[in-house]
C-alpha cells in the first residue's frame, strides 16, 4: 500500500522510506479493526530507526490514537525497568487513575520505592498489562520502545510477558534495536505472541533518494555524499554540512572536522567496548579498509586468541564485517573514529608494526609505504627510497597517494640532497594530476630555479598547470624558449605549444607546431604524441572552417586513439576532449560520446583530475546540441565544481561558456547573461561565450544591443569574418539588422551566411543559415518565403540530429503561416514546436512559443503577398502585435510590459512600422489596422 503514503510527510523521513512507510499504514489500518500488533525495525546505527517511529507517532495522532514512548539509555542499563518506566509515565500523565501511579511507583528505579521481585513481579506484570487493556480504547494506543539493545533486564523480561500475552485489544507495539544487538528473549516473543508482527529493515538510501532530500546539491556533490556516507541518513546529514576534502575522503579526516553529532554517535559506540576490543578495533583500523586477521594481531601486540575473540564479538556487535579472510568496518567513518580514538604514539609505532609485518613476508609497495609516511624517522636512506619507489609506481593509478608519499620522503631527506629535484619534480607531477595546480606551480617553480637535466620536462608541467589557470602567454614563452636534447620531450614541448596556440586563436601556429608533433611522434613510434598532433590539425582545421581536411584529420585520429589500451591513454587523456570536440562539431555524435565515456572512466579510475572539467564542459556542449539540456546544465555544473576542486578559473569560465546554451533555452535571457559576466583568457573559449551572447541579446529582442555586441568581431564588412563561427556572426548579425529596419542589409547577410554554410557542409551549419533566414524574411514581412526557409531548416536539423534546433524552425515556420493567414498549417507547426522543446526540457523556449501561439492565434488573416508595401502585410509577426496594441489604445511602456520588452524595443517596432506603412503617427497606425486608410 505504498499509495498510501502521506504527503505531508517531511522529504528527511519519506525519502528511501516509502515502503516502511507505507507499511506502518497498513498496520495502523489493521490496529482499527481491534487486531493488536506489534512493529519491529531493526538496522544500524543512523539509518533512521528514530524518524520511523517519529513518523508512526504523527501519523497515529493524526488519526486520533494515544501514544506513548520510552526510550533507552547506554548508562541506564543496570537501572530495572527503565525504559518501560518511561512510557508508563507518560501514560499517567496522560490521564492515568490511582492504580496506573501505583504501577508506576513500583516501577520506579528509586530504592525507597522497591522494585517488584519474585511472585510480586508477574503480579505486576499482569497489572501492566490490565493498564493496556484499559488505555487501549479505539481507535488505539501505540506504545514506541526505541534503543531497546540498552533495555536492562527486567525492562525486556517485562515486555516478553507482554508479548506473549498480548490482549485482543487495539494496541501497537513497536521496536526498535541496533540490528547486531538483539535483546535477549525478543525472537522467542516475537515467534510466540498472537499479535500480527511486521518486521523493518531499513537499507542505505539510493542516488535518487540523496537528489530528494539534496536538490539544491550539484550531482556531484551528492554522488561523493552517497558514497561517503555509505547510504546511511545520519551520516548524509552530517556530510552534507562539511567541506569537499571530509566528504571524499571521510576515513582520512580529523574527528574534528565530524559535526558534533556524528562525532558524539561514532565515539559512544567505540567507547561501550572493553579495552580489549576497542585496541583490536584501533589495530583494524591502522591495517587498513581491509585488513587481516594476522596483520591486526601483530598492531595489537597481544595474544594471537585474544585478538581472534575480540574481533569475533567486534563482528558480533556490528562494528566490523567478515570479508572473506579479512575484516573491514561497517563504514569509513567509524574506521575514522576507531583510528582517531587511539593515542598519536599509539598510532606511529602501529603504523610501524604494520610496516614490519608487511616487509617480513613481502608485502605490497602500496601498503608499506602508507605505513611508513606515518611512523618513518628522518633521514633513513631505505625508507625514503620505499616511499619515493610507490609514489612512482602509484603516480598513474593513485596520485593523492604519491603526492602524500613524496611529501613525506622529502621532509626526510636532507635540504640539500642530490635526489631532492627529482622527488620535487615527481611531487609537483602528483600534484597536478590530482589537480591541486597553485601547489603543483609553485613547486615547478623551485624545480626551474635549479639547472639539471630535468628542467624540459619542469617546463612542460608548468605550461599545462599555466594553461589551466588562463597564463596562456605565460606557457607559450616557457614553451619557446625550451628546446630539450632529449626526442621525446622536445615532442611533448611542441604538442604543448600548438595545444596553447590554438587556445590563443593562433590556428597556423597550431597547425605548424601539431604537423612537427606528428612527423616526430612518428619517427619515435609514439603513437599516443601522434595522435595528439593530429588530433590539434584537425582542431585547426575546423575552427578554420576547412571541414574537408578536419574530417580527414578527426579520422585518423580517432584510428590512432582507439588503438591505445586503458594503460596508453592514462598517458594521453589530454587528446580525449579535443577529440571529441572536433567529432561533436563534425557531426559524428557516437564517437565523441564513446570517446568522452571512455576519458572520464579512465580519468576517475586513476585521479586524473586536472583532466575532468575539459571532459565534462565537452560532455555538457555535446548533450546541449542533441537536445538534452538538462544532462547539459548538469555537466556544466560538474566542470564548474571540478574547476573550483582544481583551483582553475579558466576551465571555470569555459563551463559558463558552455551552460549559456541550456540556460537561455530553459531559464530565459536573464539567466544566460549571468553567465557571461566571466569571459575565458583564451581567445578560442572567449569567442564561444562571444557568438552566443548576440544569440541572447536577440532572444531578449534587443536587436540594437546584439549589432553593437558583433560589431568589434566582424570589422567594417562581416563578409570578411571566416572560420567555425563566421556563419553564426553574420546570422545573428542578419536577424539584428531586419529588426533594425535595414532589410536589404539583413537579406545579403542572411544570403552570406547560406553560402559560407553550404560551402562547410555540416547539416547543422546550413541548418543554421535556412533559420536566419527564415527570421530575415520574415522581419521583412516575406512570409512564404520564410515558411519555405523555415523547412528547410527542419530538413536540416534533422539531418544534424538537432532536436531543439528543428522545433525552433518549426516555431518559425508557426509564427509566418499565422502572419500570412494560415492558422491550420500554424497551429500544426506550433504544436511540433511545443513537442519539440518539451521533449527537449527548453522550459523557457516552451513558454514563449505558447505565449506567441497564444498572441498570433487571434490576428486576423493577411493576404500573404511578399511583396506588399505600404500596407499591413508588410508588418512582421512582432510588429503586428505591437500594432495591434497601439490600435487598442496602450501607451509604449503599457505594450512593452505586455510583450515582455523594453520601451526602447517598442519605439523600434514603432519607427520601423511608420516607415512600411507610410505614416507619420500611432492614429495613422491604427487607421492601416482598421483599413481606413
Amino acid at each position: 500500500m505504498g499509495s498510501a503514503i502521506d504527503p505531508e510527510a517531511h522529504p528527511a523521513i519519506t525519502a528511501g522510506r516509502r515502503n516502511e512507510i507505507g507499511r506502518l499504514t497498513e498496520v495502523l489500518g489493521r490496529l482499527k479493526t481491534g487486531r493488536p500488533q506489534v512493529v519491529e525495525i531493526q538496522g544500524e546505527p543512523g539509518i533512521g530507526k528514530t524518524r520511523l517511529l517519529e513518523e508512526l507517532a504523527r501519523m497515529a495522532a493524526d488519526r486520533g490514537m494515544e501514544s506513548v514512548s520510552g526510550r533507552a539509555g547506554e548508562y541506564e542499563r543496570d537501572v530495572p525497568f527503565g525504559i518501560v518506566a518511561e512510557a508508563l509515565d507518560r501514560l499517567a500523565g496522560a490521564g492515568g487513575d490511582a492504580e496506573t501511579r501505583a504501577v508506576v511507583a513500583a516501577l520506579s528505579p528509586d530504592p525507597a520505592a522497591g522494585a517488584a521481585t519474585g511472585a510480586d513481579r508477574y503480579r505486576l506484570y499482569r497489572t501492566v498489562r490490565r493498564m493496556a487493556v484499559r488505555f487501549a480504547r479505539p481507535p488505539g494506543l501505540v506504545v514506541l520502545l526505541d534503543d531497546l539493545h540498552w533495555a536492562d533486564g527486567a525492562s525486556l523480561e517485562l515486555l516478553e510477558h507482554v508479548l506473549l500475552d498480548m490482549p485482543r485489544i487495539p494496541l501497537l507495539v513497536a521496536l526498535a534495536y541496533r540490528g547486531h544487538r538483539v535483546p535477549p528473549g525478543l525472537p522467542a516473543a516475537l515467534a510466540g505472541t498472537r499479535a500480527d508482527v511486521t518486521r523493518l529493515a531499513p537499507g542505505p538510501l539510493g542516488a535518487a533518494d540523496v537528489a530528494e532530500l539534496l536538490p539544491g546539491v550539484s550531482a556531484r556533490r551528492r554522488r561523493l555524499l552517497l558514497a561517503a556516507s555509505g547510504g546511511n541518513p545520519l551520516h548524509l546529514e552530517a556530510l552534507a554540512r562539511v567541506d569537499e576534502r571530509t566528504v571524499a575522503a571521510p576515513d582520512r579526516t580529523g574527528q574534528d572536522a565530524m559535526p558534533c553529532r556524528l562525532r558524539a554517535l561514532l565515539r559512544t559506540e567505540l567507547r561501550s567496548l572493553d579495552p580489549m576490543r576497542r585496541l583490536v578495533a584501533q589495530a583494524a583500523a591502522i591495517a587498513g579498509d581491509s585488513a587481516e586477521p594476522d596483520l591486526v594481531t601483530s598492531i595489537a601486540d597481544a595474544p594471537e586468541d585474544e585478538v581472534s575473540r575480540a574481533l569475533d564479538d567486534l563482528v558480533a556487535l556490528g562494528v566490523v564485517r567478515t570479508a572473506g579472510s579479512r575484516v573491514r568496518f561497517r563504514h569509513p567513518l567509524v574506521r575514522a573514529a576507531a583510528y582517531r580514538s587511539a593515542g598519536p604514539a599509539w598510532r606511529i609505532g602501529g603504523h610501524r608494526r604494520a610496516e614490519e609485518y608487511l616487509r617480513a613476508r613481502g608485502g605490497p609497495l602500496p601498503l608499506r609505504a602508507h605505513h611508513l609516511s606515518r611512523s618513518a624517522p628522518a633521514g633513513d636512506d631505505d625508507v625514503i627510497s620505499t616511499l619515493v619507489e610507490a609514489a612512482t609506481a602509484a603516480l598513474d593509478t593513485a596520485p593523492a597517494h604519491a603526492a602524500e608519499w613524496t611529501r613525506t620522503a622529502l621532509r626526510l631527506l636532507p635540504d640539500r640532497a642530490e635526489r631532492r629535484v627529482e622527488v620535487l619534480l615527481l611531487l609537483a607531477r602528483a600534484l597536478g594530476l590530482t589537480g591541486r595546480l597553485a601547489e603543483s606551480r609553485d613547486v615547478l617553480h623551485e624545480v626551474l630555479a635549479t639547472p639539471g637535466p630535468r628542467r624540459a620536462v619542469a617546463v612542460r608541467l608548468r605550461a599545462v598547470v599555466d594553461r589551466l589557470l588562463g597564463r596562456l602567454d605565460e606557457a607559450r614563452a616557457l614553451l619557446e624558449a625550451e628546446s630539450p636534447d632529449d626526442p621525446f620531450e622536445r615532442c611533448r614541448i611542441v604538442v604543448e605549444l600548438a595545444a596553447t596556440a590554438v587556445l590563443r586563436g593562433d590556428l597556423a601556429g597550431c597547425a605548424a607546431h601539431a604537423r612537427t608533433a606528428v612527423g616526430l611522434g612518428l619517427e619515435l613510434g609514439d603513437r599516443g604524441q601522434v595522435a595528439a598532433g593530429t588530433t590539434l590539425l584537425g582542431l585547426a582545421a575546423l575552427h578554420g572552417a576547412e571541414i574537408t581536411t578536419a574530417r580527414g584529420h578527426a579520422t585518423d585520429a580517432l584510428r590512432l586513439v582507439d588503438g591505445l589500451s586503458d594503460a596508453e591513454m592514462r598517458d594521453h587523456l589530454h587528446v580525449l576532449p579535443p577529440l571529441a570536440w572536433l567529432e561533436l562539431h563534425l557531426e559524428r555524435y557516437a564517437d565523441s560520446a564513446r570517446h568522452l565515456n571512455r576519458g572520464l572512466a579512465v580519468a576517475r579510475a586513476n585521479g586524473h583530475t586536472h583532466v575532468l572539467p575539459y571532459l565534462l564542459i565537452v560532455d555538457s556542449a555535446l548533450h546541449a546540441r542533441t537536445g538534452r539540456l538538462g544532462q547539459s546544465r548538469q555537466r556544466a555544473e560538474d566542470a564548474r565544481e571540478t574547476s573550483a576542486l582544481i583551483g582553475s578559473p579558466e576551465t571555470a569560465a569555459m563551463a559558463d561558456a558552455v551552460e549559456l546554451r541550456s540556460a537561455l533555452w530553459q531559464r530565459g535571457p536573464e539567466a544566460a547573461a549571468e553567465l557571461a559576466g566571466v569571459r575565458a583568457k583564451s581567445l578560442w573559449w572567449a569567442q564561444e561565450t562571444d557568438v552566443f551572447v548576440a544569440t541572447v541579446h536577440l532572444f531578449a529582442d534587443r536587436p540594437g544591443d546584439a549589432a553593437e555586441h558583433i560589431a568589434p568581431h566582424v570589422g567594417d564588412d562581416p563578409k570578411d569574418v571566416v572560420g567555425l563561427h563566421a556563419v553564426r556572426w553574420c546570422g545573428s548579425l542578419a536577424v539584428a539588422k531586419a529588426r533594425l529596419g535595414a532589410p536589404e542589409e539583413a537579406l545579403d547577410l542572411a544570403e552570406h551566411a547560406q553560402v559560407l554554410a553550404d560551402a562547410a557542409d555540416l547539416p547543422f551549419q546550413r541548418g543554421s543559415a535556412h533559420l536566419t533566414r527564415s527570421r530575415v524574411l520574415a522581419e521583412c514581412g516575406r512570409h512564404a518565403a520564410a515558411v519555405d526557409a523555415a523547412d528547410a531548416a527542419v530538413r536540416r536539423f534533422t539531418e544534424a540530429r538537432a532536436p531543439l534546433y528543428r522545433a525552433m524552425a518549426h516555431e518559425a515556420a508557426a509564427v509566418s503561416l499565422s502572419a500570412a493567414g494560415d492558422p491550420q498549417r500554424a497551429h500544426t507547426e506550433f504544436g511540433l514546436a511545443r513537442n519539440g522543446y518539451a521533449a527537449c526540457d527548453a522550459g523557457w523556449l516552451l513558454t514563449r512559443v505558447r505565449d506567441s501561439e497564444s498572441r498570433l492565434g487571434a490576428l486576423p488573416p493577411l493576404s500573404g503577398r511578399p511583396d506588399a508595401v505600404r500596407t499591413v502585410d508588410a508588418l512582421s509577426a512582432r510588429e503586428w502585435e505591437v500594432a495591434r496594441l497601439v490600435a487598442d489604445g496602450l501607451t509604449n511602456r503599457e505594450i512593452a510590459a505586455r510583450l515582455f520588452l523594453s520601451a526602447k524595443t517598442v519605439e523600434t517596432h514603432l519607427a520601423r512600422m511608420f516607415t512600411k506603412l507610410g505614416v507619420k503617427s500611432r492614429v495613422g497606425v491604427a487607421r492601416r489596422l482598421s483599413g481606413s486608410a
